[in-house]
């Protein structure tokens, strides 16, 4: 149904990838929606859902349950996203390192990505892409090996899924790129 990247997530790897975040009144973020099972389940989380969709069938029924953004995530800048809370996302598994490293990136302070993946993305990290993915993970996060629970899903995969989980340092409210550690010139602090 399609396209081969569409492996939409069972409803119990969704529960796992969100059960530990109130999203009650969150903005999130879910970059490859598909038809929306990430969205619903955030949306009963009280979520306030942005989405992205590349493919076009696709992308209708996620506008209709959220806001679309874009239709491929990987245009997304920073400033289309600098408000949200946190990231979660069942990127393409063909290109599953290239989305988590993009969100890493668009991501504000404070911003929380959870990303399913093809395990042999972390565990086999031969490309300078997986590489860099092997290390935000080692720096900001961890990864789980949560097992082919996609045998039972909509479309079954039979691979192993990773779960990866980061946390971008700071704070939404940190403001410290808006301040110089300079002193003040004294001659200006002269009255009048």
């Amino acid at each position: 149904m399609f396209n081969s990247d569409f492996y939409p997530a069972p409803k119990e790897v969704i529960h796992q990838m969100i059960s530990r975040f109130d999203l009650n009144g969150k903005v999130v973020l879910e970059p490859s929606s598909g038809k929306g099972d990430i969205i619903d389940a955030l949306k009963e989380h009280v979520a306030n859902v942005l989405c992205c969709e590349i493919n076009e069938d696709l992308a209708k029924i996620s506008a209709s349950k959220a806001k679309l953004i874009a239709n491929d995530f990987l245009t997304v800048t920073r400033d289309k996203v600098s408000h949200i809370d946190c990231i979660v996302m069942n990127p393409p598994f063909s290109a599953d390192e290239q989305h988590i490293i993009h969100a890493w990136e668009i991501a504000p302070n404070g911003c929380e990505i959870v990303a399913l993946c093809n395990w042999q993305t972390i565990d086999n990290p031969y490309s300078k892409t997986r590489k860099e993915l092997v290390s935000l993970i080692s720096n900001y996060g961890y990864s789980e090996n949560i097992g082919d629970l996609f045998s039972d899903a909509e479309r079954r995969t039979g691979i192993d899924i990773g779960l990866i989980r980061l946390t971008k340092p700071g704070t939404s409210d940190d403001f410290s790129d808006f301040f110089s550690d300079e002193d003040d010139d004294p001659e200006r602090q002269e009255n009048g």
